[in-house]
């Protein structure tokens, strides 16, 4: 931690940035930092790899960003929110690893080998990438953030526990949650604008998983896949994955769940949860991803069909348990 502050204390111009579709916690991590650095006069700009999940765009109203263009912008340093695998930034994360700008990483997820960070802000016990965030600005001395600061930490605490309902909701977040609360975040608004803004399509989408929903190991096992081409028979849509994962994972016998969904143009994406015994981030890792023990994804390379990557997936859940 003192090293990554100081780096920040000898930085003017510091840029922001996270993983690929970045979620709720790489967001809202971002934004605490974005929010501090800017009290401490900084120049601050935040770019993304690619478009994040469509559910937070409400983030952006108050911490604005930009899309990898194929060129890093000047900066004296780089921070990256959520993901502690350069490769996890896609084509950014090549140009950053050719570049000579320090980096910090800011991140709660297990790290397997370093990627050349200057400074770590790093902790598996922390239950969301936003909370030290929160860490960082108070270590920076920025004191008290601004209510959109706190709101996005909000965002990345309840979506990275699932509203606390999951196992890393620990004591120390249920603490968080309330200390955000007491700072003004209306957390009614957030569950309404986080959960309660489903794209129509969203139900067809889930049928249509569904629909190729096969299950391994007397039940232990729950896989679905969809193609981009039966979402658009159904008028369908799957922008977020969570509510066919979680139903999936609600059989009493399951233990872990995977889902695989087509992308435009495509592209192949997995995510994994799992219950208690199957450390899913394991299983991510020998599918070029990674994530946590209970929830991880992957993408697969350009070119593999969602057959193909279903039959990796098929072995590798099988053969983790």
């Amino acid at each position: 931690m003192k090293e990554a502050v100081s780096l920040v204390e000898n930085s003017k111009r510091i840029l922001l940035s996270g993983h690929l579709r970045a979620d709720g916690d790489c967001l809202g991590a971002q934004s605490v930092i974005f929010h501090a650095l800017r009290k401490l006069g900084k120049q601050v700009e935040v770019m993304l790899p690619n478009a994040p999940d469509n559910r937070y765009g409400f983030l952006e109203a108050h911490t604005p960003w930009t899309l990898f263009d194929g060129t890093l912008p000047a900066a004296d340093l780089l921070i990256v929110c959520d993901c502690n695998q350069l490769d996890r930034l896609g084509a950014m994360g090549e140009a950053v690893a050719k570049s000579d700008m320090p980096r910090i990483v800011v991140d709660h997820h297990p790290m397997e080998e370093d990627h050349g960070w200057t400074a770590q802000v790093h902790d598996c016990s922390a239950a969301a990438s936003g909370l030290l965030a929160l860490d960082f600005a108070a270590a920076l001395g920025a004191g008290d953030l601004p209510l959109e600061a706190y709101e996005a930490a909000f965002v990345a605490l309840m979506t990275d526990t699932g509203w606390l309902k999951y196992s890393n909701a620990n004591a120390a977040a249920w603490a968080a949650a309330a200390r955000l609360a007491e700072h003004g975040v209306d957390t009614a608004r957030v569950y309404d604008l986080v959960y309660q803004q489903a794209e129509i399509g969203r139900p067809l989408g889930m049928v249509a998983a569904l629909e190729n929903l096969e299950y391994h190991a007397d039940g232990q096992i729950a896989i679905a896949s969809v193609s981009q081409t039966r979402l658009t028979e159904l008028g369908g849509s799957m922008e977020d994955t969570d509510d066919v994962l979680d139903l999936l994972r609600s059989i009493r016998v399951v233990e872990a769940v995977g889902l695989l969904t087509e992308r435009e143009g495509g592209m192949v994406k997995l995510s994994l949860r799992s219950k208690q015994v199957l450390d899913v981030n394991k299983v991510a890792r020998t599918l070029g991803g990674g994530g946590h023990a209970r929830a991880a994804g992957a993408t697969f390379a350009s070119g593999t069909s969602l057959e193909q990557a279903l039959v990796q997936v098929r072995a590798a859940l099988l053969g983790a348990l």
